[in-house]
């Protein structure tokens, strides 16, 4: 038995404090167990400084106790839905710049019946308000969903106007990553990855941002997160996505959670470089990923004493240079990792 699942025992029997205690971990990582009264439901990053919490019915905002988390009441977080009629239980991402001002996914669909995020109904369809208040849609042909929650905005190609990131599904080959922008006045796909290739296979979003570097905006993915999942890193280059890197033995879902940010990106090495920290393939550890040119490479490992079960919290603290990492468990405990 690990180390971390023997000292969480310990502390379930209150033999041991891991409030108190400096685990000895891969790196200077720690693990803190955050107490609740209730088991958490939810973590949510509602801001780069700020991490909610909601334990049973009641939420919490994590703060810093000294070089500890802690918890307090707080609000629960406003969530933009979509309009009534489009995908139930979707959400609208928003963008501050010219041009996409916000997006959802619209025409639900049950012609794909995987099942993945713990319902039947997809997307059938995108669409977007612009900066203006227009709004245009894209339907997908028969062949294909979006089989995702939320799309995702970003400005891909540096023009100062977001494009739009999704998870698309064709019912014969599986999960794609595709990407859509507004060109000449029409909502468009403009580029996309393979499918992976069979029915019932699906992949994930595990970050986006410039991960190397190299001023190109890279979009990290695990595919097939279920079976063994593939950590990829694709970038947007000259209107096309181009696999940069990729290693294998990573997880950021499980099979019917609507949870899909089990993944966080961040400077958490103190090198001035994003780093993606993501569970291992059975989502007991976590794994601390840096892009260096065209390689991932591992900072680090931390054991957990249970799987992960709930998006994962990023909480910097500006005064003493220190990160902490919020998860929700399986067995409905809050811990914080801290470097």
């Amino acid at each position: 038995m690990r180390l971390a699942n023997i000292l969480f025992l310990l502390a379930i029997g209150g033999l041991i404090n891991l409030n108190s205690l400096a685990q000895a971990q891969t790196g200077n990582w720690k693990l803190q167990s955050v107490e609740t009264a209730q088991p958490v439901a939810e973590v949510f990053q509602a801001s780069p400084a700020r991490v909610l919490v909601k334990a049973g019915s009641q939420w919490f905002q994590a703060v810093w106790c000294g070089e500890k988390l802690c918890l307090k009441p707080a609000k629960a977080p406003e969530r933009l839905q979509a309009p009534a009629g489009d995908l139930p239980d979707g959400g609208v991402a928003v963008h501050p710049q010219p041009g996409i001002a916000s997006v959802w996914y619209s025409q639900p669909t049950r012609r794909y019946d995987h099942g993945v995020l713990g319902d039947s109904v997809e997307g059938g369809g995108l669409s977007v308000k612009d900066s203006k208040g227009n709004f245009y849609n894209y339907q997908l042909p028969e062949d294909s969903v979006f089989e995702d929650i939320t799309p995702r905005l970003a400005d891909l190609d540096g023009d100062g106007r977001a494009e739009v990131i999704t998870i698309k599904s064709f019912l014969d080959a599986g999960a794609s990553l595709a990407i859509f922008g507004l060109r000449s006045g029409k909502l468009e796909q403009i580029a996309s990855t393979p499918p992976i290739g069979t029915p019932n296979r699906w992949l994930n979003i595990a970050g986006i941002r410039d991960l190397n570097g190299d001023g190109l905006i890279d979009i990290a993915t695990v595919v097939t997160p279920h079976i063994g999942g593939t950590l990829e890193i694709w970038s947007y280059k000259d209107a096309k996505l181009v696999m940069t890197a990729a290693k294998y033995g990573f997880s950021n879902h499980f099979i019917g959670s609507r949870s899909l940010d089990l993944s966080a990106v961040g400077d958490v090495t103190g090198d001035g470089k994003p780093d993606i920290t993501i569970p291992g393939a059975a989502r007991r550890q976590l794994r601390i990923m840096t892009l260096t040119g065209d390689r991932l490479e591992q900072s680090s490992s931390i054991d957990l004493p249970e799987k992960i079960d709930a998006n994962i919290g990023l909480l910097p603290n500006p005064k003493s240079g220190l990160s902490a990492f919020v998860l929700g468990l399986a067995n409905g405990a809050l811990v914080a990792v801290i470097n």
